[in-house]
């Protein structure tokens, strides 16, 4: 087994990862990292910026094992590999080629990654893409014998290329994916409905969110998601978009992206945003805050929000992804970060959510226009948003209504 992993940004050799006789991970940045970016630079992470000395293992881990799937998938994958699944460095050996963001991750020795496209995959038929949704259980993600990739996650996902003629292809040799595909959890009826109307209701109130569309595979509904960190020319070119969760930005595991475990706080991600990011990204994370406690999304936490890093290497918020009304279901309804101290969804007001941005450090009257603002554009976003979503259940169309209705009232929006 390698020793060394290359990691590799934008066809340019940035990190090479280390494992001692330990087990313990050392990151470094090579000298065309130094030649091609001012130190102090986040070229991988916030928390792994651009220095002459050894990042060290904790902080290495961290970063890292953000990339690889979680819970049950992880294990499944590691089994298949020969590999324990708690081998983060050994995950990677096998997995990182393609990664979420612009990296890839490879043996050190071996040849640079090629240009990037979608004509390099392998064309799929009908029968073929509905044993990959079938099989996702024992083969998460679509890894087989030429899939080698990574993406964090415990939901069964399976990861394609869409190729310039509209087909689908698997992934081949470090092949980019670039869309995401998410059959409905057996346990829960309509989350493609569900996730697929939460997704739209944000657009439609003006939110950064990936795109997403709707599809059967073998009578099994399927969300798709188009990867935002991937920008795919007319010829199948593709460019690589770095971005890292805030679990990764923050250096905390991932197995600690619930606040509850010891995990980031909304004020947290927060301070990150007015610290490296855009002025409006503060407010656009309110506004994400506000629509999850309407929609009664429980599952926001750290890893469900993420950084962009630009071409310009800006960083600002990253398109949001992965919304669902968790409240439509019998499950808990404590959040996954807390509101103003709040912990249950269904007990946060209006004026809780105010309070939640006052302590970020804006203004409590623009924290309530906001909220104000995202409240009153609901009913009609979701309105749009049902039109667009065949077979949205009736109840989750009125446990929206609900919600908004209840936080609209709070007497602080409404002066």
């Amino acid at each position: 087994m390698a020793e060394a992993l290359a990691i590799w940004l934008n066809q340019l050799h940035v990190a090479t990862v280390e494992r001692d006789r330990k087990g313990r991970l050392r990151l470094y940045y090579t000298d065309s990292a130094h030649e091609t970016f001012e130190g102090g630079t986040p070229v991988l992470s916030l928390n792994l910026p651009l220095t002459n000395e050894r990042h060290p293992n904790a902080r290495t881990r961290a970063f890292l094992d953000g990339l690889l799937p979680e819970g049950e998938p992880r294990r499944a994958i590691a089994e298949d590999l020969d590999v324990p699944a708690s081998d983060v460095f050994g995950l990677l050996a096998e997995l990182g080629r393609d990664c979420a963001g612009a990296l890839v991750i490879q043996p050190a020795g071996d040849p640079p990654p090629s240009m990037p496209s979608t004509t390099a995959a392998e064309p799929l038929g009908d029968d073929e893409l509905a044993e990959l949704v079938a099989n996702l259980r024992s083969a998460p993600l679509g890894v087989g014998r030429k899939v080698r990739l990574s993406l964090a996650g415990v939901q069964e996902k399976l990861l394609l290329t869409r190729m310039p003629d509209g087909r689908w292809g698997r992934p081949i040799d470090g092949t980019p994916s670039t869309h995401i595909l998410k059959p409905e959890i057996e346990r829960f009826v309509n989350t493609v409905e569900n996730e697929a109307f939460c997704m739209r209701i944000a657009h439609h109130l003006g939110l950064d969110v990936a795109h997403v569309e709707t599809t059967t595979i073998d009578e099994r509904p399927v969300l798709v998601v188009q990867r935002y960190d991937r920008g795919v020319a007319s010829d199948g070119s593709v460019s690589r978009v770095h971005q890292e969760d805030f679990c990764q930005a923050l250096g905390v595991d991932p197995d600690r992206k619930y606040q509850e475990d010891a995990g980031p706080s909304l004020a947290a991600i927060a301070r990150v945003l007015q610290d490296v990011a855009r002025n409006e990204d503060t407010q656009s994370f309110l506004r994400a805050l506000t629509l999850n406690i309407a929609i009664g999304n429980c599952d926001a936490h750290a890893k469900n929000f993420s950084l962009l890093h630009t071409d310009s290497g800006a960083l600002r918020l990253a398109p949001l992804y992965d919304l669902m009304s968790t409240r439509l279901y019998p499950v808990d309804d404590k959040l996954a970060m807390y509101v103003d101290t709040v912990q249950k969804a269904d007990r946060v007001t209006a004026e809780r959510i105010v309070n939640e941005a006052a302590a970020w450090g804006l203004r409590r009257q623009l924290a309530a226009d906001v909220v104000g603002s995202v409240l009153a554009q609901i009913p009609e976003a979701a309105a749009s948003a049902a039109d667009e979503t065949a077979d949205v259940p009736d109840e989750l169309l009125q446990l929206v209504q609900t919600r908004t209705k209840r936080l609209a009232a709070d007497r602080l929006i409404g002066a």
